[in-house]
């Protein structure tokens, strides 16, 4: 058993081990991404690393708690980075184009996220996928859309739109491009894709006598 101080104990992990924490799943990440979830091992990891797998070992209680970290990280950064973005704005119709251009930003730098999220996805027991991404991915993307629309909507900025479905479809938007654009980054142009699905947005959410044809200039 680890000692308390360690990071699986009850002491807070140190500076140093939290950076050793940071830089395995960094490197777990870009090893699933590159060779799929099933060929990715503790041992090939600590080798893409330069560690030794026992200090994998001393850091995670095994794979599955290390993908449980790593899955944590695949949904966070997106959204803090997504949210630091949206909540920067006022309109709402700027923090809806802001929604969608932050989530094209941060897939175009980091690519090998999205990949290992979609094989994850896959690879997991299925109970446990649809609940991890439903508590943690969809529902708070859709509530956090679905309230910026009810807020907008309110204020006379955005149409009166059933705001949940709106959210969902939105999500979707965005999701299914970037994942085509995961399997075949050639065939997918981001920025045009990005445009169209503001565009589409601005055009169903303006209020009736805002005759603007986007929103976020």
């Amino acid at each position: 058993m680890r000692p308390d101080s360690k990071p699986g104990g009850k002491g807070r992990p140190s500076f140093i081990e939290e950076a050793r924490r940071r830089q395995i799943v960094d490197t777990a990440i870009k090893t699933i991404a590159a060779l799929g979830y099933s060929a990715t091992s503790l041992a090939e990891i600590a080798r893409e690393a330069g560690i030794s797998k026992g200090v994998i070992s001393y850091h995670f209680e095994g794979k599955d708690e290390l993908i449980e970290e790593i899955l944590s990280r695949l949904l966070r950064e997106p959204a803090a980075f997504i949210k630091k973005r949206v909540e920067a704005k006022t309109s709402t119709q700027d923090k809806l184009a802001a929604y969608v251009d932050a989530n094209f930003e941060f897939a175009k730098g980091h690519r090998d996220y999205l990949l290992a999220l979609v094989d994850l996805w896959g690879r997991r027991n299925p109970t446990q996928a649809h609940n991890r991404f439903e508590s943690e991915a969809y529902e708070p993307s859709r509530r956090y859309l679905s309230r910026i629309l009810e807020n907008g909507c309110r204020a006379g900025e955005v149409a009166a739109v059933p705001a949940k479905a709106m959210a969902s479809v939105i999500q979707a938007s965005i999701d299914g491009v970037l994942l085509q654009w995961a399997f075949d980054p050639n065939a997918v142009d981001l920025d045009a894709c990005c445009s169209e699905i503001r565009q589409m947005i601005a055009g169903h959410v303006a209020p009736k006598n805002d005759s603007r044809a986007a929103f976020g200039t």
